[in-house]
Order: C-alpha cells, then sequence, then structure tokens
C-alpha cells in the first residue's frame, strides 16, 4: 500500500496541470483499485441445469452414441466428395478390427 501512496505522490509531484492529474489519479484509482462499472452491474442468465439430458437423445440421434457417427462425418470432409471417401475408407477397414489389423498384436 505504501508503494501505491508513494507512487501517486510521485505521479502528482511530475505534474503541473491538476486536470491532468486527476486524470491519471482517478482512472488509476477506478482501474486498479475499484475497477470498471461494467463489473460492478448485475447480470441475469437463463440457466436451465438440465437442458443436457433433454438434448442428450438429440445429440444421440444424430451423432451416436459415443459420438462415432460424428467422428466419421467430420472425417470424410465438407468438399461434396464424402461418398467417394466414405467408399475408400469402407474398402480401406475391410478385414479390419477398429482400423486396427486383428492378427496383429
Amino acid at each position: 500500500m505504501k508503494i501505491v501512496i508513494i507512487s501517486l505522490l510521485a505521479i502528482s509531484l511530475h505534474l503541473t496541470n491538476s486536470q491532468i492529474t486527476s486524470g491519471i489519479v482517478s482512472d488509476f484509482v477506478r482501474t486498479n483499485l475499484i475497477g470498471y462499472p461494467l463489473i460492478h452491474e448485475p447480470k441475469t442468465w437463463i440457466f436451465d441445469p438440465d437442458v443436457a439430458l433433454k438434448r442428450r437423445k438429440q445429440f444421440v440421434d444424430l451423432h451416436g452414441d459415443k459420438g462415432e457417427k460424428l467422428i466419421e462425418r467430420l472425417g470424410l470432409g465438407i468438399d461434396g466428395n464424402y461418398e467417394e471417401r466414405l467408399a475408400e475408407q469402407r474398402k480401406r477397414d475391410e478385414g479390419h478390427l477398429g482400423g486396427l489389423n486383428a492378427h496383429l498384436p
């Protein structure tokens, strides 16, 4: 606290114009000690803690239980060539379990 007081006094001594000094001091106090007025305004948020339970069924229907369909769709791209990529992926993964060869450790 002593450092703050000393720095405020030093600023006020170096500046001769009282308006500039009061402006700097008031800005310093407002920004560092009190905070901006925006911080102190009350805010209201609409919050529903059960929204995740309500939307879970929609997510599962759209993306699969653990997001398997979502991951697959992300891998297909968004350039319109998803059918060709899907065919290539199905051909690549044929005979594999989870992307790995079942015969390898």
